[in-house]
């Protein structure tokens, strides 16, 4: 019970620091089990204006009951046709891998953390785009990550042309 109202505060905050120039900021909240690697994250958002750049950026959140000091996962961009325009192998570094000490901003045993993994995206085309995601690790099931999203915030920056 204690994690669903910690869930529930971050959401509600999340839901206030959205600004206008953000396309989306979402979290999907995993089960209780944790992160299945069949359980691809599939999150929706609208693309209004092809002149302007957008960062993805990426959110995890997960509790000390998570066994490794890292995760693999490979976030990906889909325009309206499902043609993969962006797509990247990451690793998300959630331990100190030297002295175990969790990174990220925590909240008793929750952690949360942000990476921008697309800068300077530019979308060709107008229409509902996805991000998904999906866990890259050996292990099927991840315990202790409680959830995972993506925001897309226009950005000044020019460096993805897609």
């Amino acid at each position: 019970m204690y994690i669903k109202r910690i869930i529930l505060f971050m959401m509600v905050l999340f839901a206030f620091a959205c600004q206008n120039d953000t396309l989306v900021d979402q979290t999907v909240s995993l089960s209780e089990h944790g992160w299945l690697q069949k359980n691809k994250i599939v999150i929706d958002f609208q693309v209004t204006d092809t002149s302007k750049a957008y960062d993805v950026r990426i959110a995890l959140r997960q509790s000390i009951e998570y066994p490794y000091y890292n995760l693999y996962f490979v976030p990906k961009v889909i325009n309206p046709e499902g043609k993969v325009i962006k797509r990247a192998f990451a690793e998300a570094f959630l331990y100190d891998a030297k002295t175990g000490k969790p990174k990220g901003s925590g909240l008793g045993d929750i952690y949360s953390h942000q990476y921008t993994i697309f800068k300077g995206l530019h979308f060709t085309r107008l229409g509902k785009h996805q991000v998904s995601l999906e866990q890259y690790m050996r292990t099927d099931t991840l315990k202790g990550v409680i959830s995972a999203g993506a925001s897309i915030i226009e950005t000044t920056a020019n460096d993805g042309q897609n």
